[in-house]
């Protein structure tokens, strides 16, 4: 059961109720899940990602529950070739250009429609960018497709472009998660589990620099708790906290756990790639429910192929070629 829901700005907001009590708000504003709420092992019905307040949402440098792209994650400088060729993007003056800059997907209204095929809501954003608008080479036509289901608490992403030219393609969603509900305690003792045995190093501007076999501060191939090695050195330092780039040949599998409320959401993904990111830098933000931003209040969960920019051939996706990949999230109570 669905409503859309007009706000002002040309916001829209497309409220998702299952038959599970299972709740979902998506907004055309980069593609994004607004807000997740779901009961606890105690019945108790609550909101369980960070979604800011009103006047906090638009252009949020949090990119809070949104599709990032061209390109998610660091580029050093704004700098990058393709097919030998030099191209550079605007990072107003910082070192690095992240998640593709103020031009993001992240911070612009998407057309949508709805389908509702049997048990099943269906709702597809579409963006369109033109060749070089953001910086980056070819028209992309973009669709995200999330699925949306009455009788089970899941939902997946699918996300769909092609370009007119050879270009570097890196989306992913930007969803915090804080299974406490209602954000009434930090991460650090939600359990988490990562199928990756590599991760990335960063320098001082947080750039992946070099794939290495995780340390025990970065293992999380068995459950273990995010707080457990979160103020090591080699973790604080220069991330000051978990902000880094796991790889492997896999595709991606992750679970995350809040022991006390009983709430888990397993996360499957076509991609091979996951950027965690536990919130170590903190804004003036306030948060449904009048919280205000602090250090690890939630976990980004990225998948992404952003590995790949180090190999031989970067990012790149050949002209008039479906870049396809899914995200699957099931929620569940333990």
């Amino acid at each position: 059961m669905y409503k859309v829901i007009n706000q002002a700005r040309g916001l829209k907001l497309i409220d998702h109720l299952n038959n599970n009590n299972f709740h979902i708000v998506l907004s055309n504003y980069g593609a994004s899940v607004y807000l997740i709420e779901m009961l606890d092992r105690n019945n108790r019905k609550e909101i369980i990602t960070l979604t800011p307040q009103y006047a906090y949402y638009y252009n949020n440098s949090k990119y809070a529950g949104a599709i990032i792209g061209r390109v998610a994650g660091r580029i050093k400088n704004g700098d990058f070739k393709l097919n030998d060729k030099p191209y550079h993007v605007n990072t107003d003056g910082k070192k690095y250009l992240l998640h593709s800059g103020l031009s993001t997907s992240a911070f612009k209204l998407f057309d949508f429609k709805i389908d509702e095929i049997a048990e099943e809501t269906k709702i597809t954003f579409y963006l369109f960018t033109k060749d070089m608008e953001d910086g980056f080479p070819g028209d992309i036509e973009l669709r995200v497709i999330y699925h949306l289901f009455m009788n089970e608490n899941k939902m997946r992403i699918e996300i769909q472009a092609i370009s007119s030219k050879d270009t570097v393609l890196n989306i992913s969603s930007h969803i915090y998660f804080n299974l406490s509900g209602n954000l009434r305690r930090d991460i650090l003792n939600h359990e988490l589990t990562i199928n990756k045995g590599y991760f990335y190093t960063c320098d001082a501007n947080l750039i992946p620099v070099e794939k290495t076999v995780v340390t025990k501060e970065f293992d999380f191939r068995m459950p273990k708790l995010i707080g457990k090695d979160i103020y090591s050195d080699d973790v604080l330092f220069p991330t000051k906290g978990y902000d880094h780039l796991f790889t492997g040949s896999k595709p991606l599998d992750i679970s995350l756990y809040d022991k006390e409320s009983g709430r888990c959401v397993n996360i499957k993904s076509s991609y091979t790639d996951v950027t965690i990111y536990t919130n170590n830098q903190t804004d003036n933000y306030i948060y449904l429910g009048d919280v205000a931003d602090s250090p690890h209040l939630g976990i980004a969960v990225e998948p992404n192929r952003l590995s790949k920019f180090y190999s031989p051939d970067g990012l790149t996706l050949k002209a008039r070629t479906l870049y396809n990949h899914y995200i699957d999230y099931i929620f569940e109570i333990r």
